[in-house]
């Protein structure tokens, strides 16, 4: 059979596909540095025209926090006793930290850190206050492996709030779980008084008290992984006191009143004065005979009493929730910037050392050098695109998920 040229270059084509769409035997491991700034807007929750309907969850489910060691226990310390922070710190030096989970994760040093100058702006800045720098390498995972890394950052309310965002001591009796709890549990029989301390009640049981969970200014998950393209999902809590008013008695109802006049009594008597009670007026008198008085009694309008029309408010502060969920597909190097009426993010992802070393290089391809990305912005769009895809893994390659354009 004569093989013509055509058929030579489409048997050519599909042989290239083919050997395109097969595994990669020794594919090296994508390393990444991972940089980001959390901060909040020194904004009033009033001044936005957002509505968050309270109380506000986190959907996400979140692995181990990346503040981890901050919160390990002293090898100096027997017993073991984990640190307590009333405000976390804002820049994270993780210089000496443990490498944990099969990304092999390392948090990132302050001399690795190269948002430094994005950071000291904002910290300049009237409008805005940093809650969390820090930063962290590792080989990043396909979305099917990733896992969202626990963010904590700011402030601790649980001195000042329960987990429900109500003030400490204040206790709403309409909730059932407390009118469950007092029918069950008998204060005489335990000897402890309603005034008692807490601590001390519970003392009184013989039951140690448990430590109160930390309620963070910030806490949510942040997700970072590689299919096809670079990936970034987001969902945080943002936790801000606001002042709350709140309903202390409902007017009471107001009897229907019949639109008839009160039907009127009349009485008669043969002398010139009656004695009336407090709740009758005189309306009239009149003489329809000589020697009798006809007196004509109703209802003293003034002393019927009328029901409350007057409602009574209470300010009261609360811990309120505002939600911050995104995604977003990103390309390596470039710092982008989450929005959100109270607060925000900084991000960047780039190739760390790791990657620059043990970055394999194809030699049937021709290597763009610096000087030609510089001075041409295509072809440096078009070299970008190229090491994006170069970096498949053999997973990534067998997916069928289509890249988003």
């Amino acid at each position: 059979m004569r093989l013509t040229l055509k058929h030579a270059l489409q048997l050519g084509s599909l042989a290239v596909v083919c050997l395109a769409s097969l595994p990669s035997i020794a594919q090296e491991p994508r390393w990444f540095d991972i940089e980001v700034i959390f901060f909040k807007r020194n904004v009033s929750v009033e001044s936005s025209q957002e509505y968050w309907p309270q109380p506000q969850s986190l959907n996400a489910s979140t692995s181990e926090p990346l503040l981890a060691p901050l919160f390990g226990c002293s090898k100096e310390q027997e017993p073991c006793i984990a640190p307590r922070f009333d405000k976390l710190p804002v820049s994270i030096d993780g210089r000496g930290w443990p490498i944990s989970g099969a990304t092999k994760r390392q948090m990132l040093s302050k001399d690795q850190l190269e948002l430094n100058e994005e950071f000291a702006k904002l910290s300049q800045h009237a409008a805005f206050t940093p809650l969390l720098h820090l930063g962290w390498r590792e080989i990043v995972a396909p979305r099917n492996r990733a896992k969202h890394y626990l963010v904590q950052a700011g402030e601790d309310f649980s001195t000042r709030f329960n987990e429900e965002g109500h003030l400490l001591g204040s206790v709403s009796f309409s909730n059932e779980q407390y009118v469950t709890e007092s029918q069950s549990f008998d204060l005489a029989a335990e000897d402890i008084s309603l005034f008692d301390e807490s601590d001390s009640a519970i003392a009184a049981l013989g039951i140690d008290p448990e430590p109160t969970p930390a309620i963070w200014e910030l806490e949510g998950g942040i997700r970072v992984y590689l299919q096809h393209y670079l990936y970034i999902e987001s969902e945080l809590l943002l936790k801000r006191p606001v002042e709350v008013e709140l309903l202390l008695n409902e007017p009471e109802p107001q009897p229907e009143q019949s639109a008839e006049l009160p039907q009127q009594s009349t009485v008669i008597t043969e002398e010139n004065t009656v004695e009336v009670p407090a709740n009758v007026a005189v309306a009239e008198v009149v003489a329809p005979s000589e020697g009798q008085n006809v007196v004509v009694l109703s209802a003293n309008t003034e002393t019927v009493e009328q029901g409350s029309l007057i409602s009574e408010f209470q300010t009261e502060e609360q811990l309120h929730s505002f939600k911050f969920d995104q995604k977003r597909r990103v390309r390596s190097g470039e710092i982008h910037y989450f929005d959100h009426p109270l607060m925000g993010m900084l991000i960047q992802i780039r190739r760390s050392p790791e990657e620059q070393t043990n970055a394999s290089v194809d030699t049937e391809q021709t290597p763009i050098t610096d000087a030609q990305a510089e001075s041409d912005p295509i072809v440096e769009a078009e070299q970008a695109n190229f090491n994006e895809a170069s970096e498949l893994s053999s997973e990534q390659q067998n997916s069928s998920v289509t890249p988003a354009s």
